[in-house]
């Protein structure tokens, strides 16, 4: 199924193509990265679930278009070897990560950017269940709370290993909006944040004990 794809603004419109529980993988991150991301934006209320997890559905970066606002495309990295964070400048909503090259085609579409098929509907009829919950150890809130991981954690890797390899195979990176140019420089200049302010946002996930 294609579905919407575009920023709370509608500044950034555009698709993801051929999305199926079976063409990625459907997981949360409670990573203290992902969850410093989300206070990067200002948006980890609208981000974050309850225990500091965010929701991605990792896909091959060559079924993601953009038809309209391509140009407020924006990335940023957390530190100089950090991954390539996208959102969209006009209203600060995530897009998706991806690696720093092109070489690895994947990206990790962040739920908020994505249009169920209804309105109000939910995403899991398109995405599937939610296969794993990775980095627990960085959970919030009620972590008793967070469910048991529906596929085992190196399986996960596994499949995901295998997709990634498929999507190479195919040439998926030379077709993501996220580079462009035989080079396969980044669309956006990303913004690397100094020692300083990553340090301030992982106080702000972590805060030092009193």
């Amino acid at each position: 199924m294609d579905l919407a794809l575009r920023c709370t603004c509608d500044s950034l419109r555009g698709v993801a193509r051929g999305v199926a529980a079976h063409s990625g993988n459907h997981v949360v991150c409670y990573c203290r990265d992902c969850q410093a991301f989300a206070h990067f934006l200002g948006r980890a209320p609208d981000i974050l679930d309850a225990q500091g997890g965010t929701e991605i559905f990792q896909m091959s970066p060559a079924r993601i278009e953009i038809g309209a606002g391509a140009d407020r495309l924006a990335c940023m990295r957390l530190s100089p070897r950090g991954l390539l964070r996208w959102y969209a400048s006009c209203c600060n909503t995530p897009i998706g990560n991806t690696l720093a090259t092109h070489k690895f085609p994947f990206v990790g579409v962040i739920h908020l950017c994505l249009q169920a098929p209804e309105a109000g509907g939910a995403l899991d009829p398109v995405l599937g269940p939610v296969r794993a919950r990775a980095f627990r150890q960085f959970a919030g809130g009620e972590a008793a709370a967070i469910p048991p991981d529906r596929t085992p954690m190196p399986l996960l890797v596994a499949r995901f290993v295998a997709l990634m390899v498929r999507w190479k195979l195919r040439g998926d990176g030379a077709r993501s909006v996220f580079f462009r140019g035989p080079g396969g420089s980044p669309t956006a200049e990303p913004r690397v944040l100094s020692l300083a302010e990553r340090d301030e946002l992982r106080r702000i996930v972590s805060p030092p004990p009193a």
